[in-house]
């Protein structure tokens, strides 16, 4: 009597850890499975895309400022981060450019590499105001270089990840300096 009673819990034990193995595939198999979750009554949730592409510079007005890529620029999009952080991204001579401005006082290029020390810093003096601009290298230019300033509560952030210099980078950046700043008013 006590073997027959042993094989028969020793059955059941088999039947209830194959089924509870059977439930966990299945449950991994739909969990992995994009039309098991589209089926699953439990609502999925979704974050909204940071980046919203917009039409041009003018729809940065918004934000309280706009920038301007460079004027023979190509391959030019825009848009809007976290609805706070205007982004123009654009190639100029088979070398791709990311210029971004945002009211904040906080860092907004999205680059984060190790620079060469020491940074380039220049002033460009306008009517009224002088932007304190600072390029940074990254390995002597080989791997790109970044431009950082700010102007009336705005920080601004330029930067290309293909290899430049100093003087490339303010080659590209001053026209488009010229045409964000307020330095017509300089000009009589």
């Amino acid at each position: 009597m006590k073997k027959a009673f042993s094989i028969v819990i020793a059955i059941l034990l088999i039947f209830v850890f194959a089924s509870c193995k059977m439930v966990a595939n299945e449950s991994a198999t739909s969990a992995a499975s994009p039309e098991a979750a589209a089926a699953s009554p439990e609502p999925s949730v979704q974050l909204p895309n940071p980046v919203v592409e917009v039409d041009g510079s003018s729809d940065f007005a918004g934000l309280g400022f706009i920038i301007t890529p460079y004027q023979t620029a190509k391959d030019v999009r825009y848009s809007i981060i976290g609805g706070t952080v205007a982004q123009i991204i654009f190639t100029l001579d088979g070398e791709s450019y990311t210029y971004r401005a945002a009211r904040t006082t906080e860092d907004i290029s999205g680059v984060y590499e190790t620079f060469d020390e020491p940074a380039q810093p220049f002033d460009l003096e306008g009517p009224d105001f002088t932007l304190n601009i600072v390029i940074q290298t990254i390995n002597g230019g080989a791997n790109g270089a970044l431009a950082k300033w700010d102007y009336d509560g705005i920080q601004y952030s330029f930067y290309s990840p293909d290899p430049t210099d100093y003087d490339e980078m303010t080659d590209v950046l001053l026209p488009i300096l010229y045409v964000d700043f307020p330095f017509v008013d300089c000009c009589g």
